[in-house]
């Protein structure tokens, strides 16, 4: 198993990236490569009002990926602190660095197929399994057009640990199981 590095190993063209949503879920659409990230996610449960914990990590889970997703594309890393903390908001910060010394920024397009394997709330602490299709890739940073050919995608499985701080979900580390 590998730690993840998300673009340092994630993306060495094609972008490889992960993430996961109780069924199948993508983040941004594959047919617009200058649309800013986005992710959509089919209900698997009936919304209730009070979200159960399970559903917290999951959209948490999923929010950190549209804020991920927004980063390397926008070249921006202001915001990654809401939904990461060390190390793994280091190594994207990395990545956001490298990206931008490089005149390229990335597009993340995923389709996400995870589980919540265990979860304690007393602890604050959350693991999450993804399998997902990935088929990210670079653009330009300036024109936002795709760099190379467009990508076939693959298949990656990646698992996720969560820590709750301040009372949000973030995820603190990866581990790359395949790819």
């Amino acid at each position: 198993m590998k730690v993840l590095r998300r673009f340092g190993l994630l993306i060495a063209l094609p972008l490889v990236l992960t993430a996961c949503g109780g069924g199948s879920t993508q983040t941004t659409p594959a047919a617009s490569p200058t649309a800013p990230p986005t992710a959509t996610v089919a209900p698997t449960v009936a919304p209730s009002a009070t979200p159960s914990v399970e559903e917290e990590v999951s959209e948490a889970y999923l929010h950190y990926w549209d804020v991920y997703a927004n980063a390397v594309f926008s070249l921006d890393d202001s915001r990654l602190p809401e939904v990461m903390t060390d190390p793994d908001l280091e190594r994207a910060r990395q990545e956001v660095e490298a990206l931008r010394q490089r005149g390229r920024a990335a597009k993340i397009v995923v389709e996400h197929n995870f589980v919540v394997l265990q979860l304690d709330q007393v602890a604050g602490s959350a693991t999450i399994r993804d399998e997902y299709t990935n088929k990210s890739y670079e653009v330009d940073a300036q024109t936002k057009e795709m760099v190379g050919n467009a990508p076939q995608g693959n298949t990656l499985t990646d698992t996720y640990f969560l820590i709750k701080e301040g009372g949000t979900w973030k995820v603190r580390d990866g581990i790359r199981e395949n790819g």
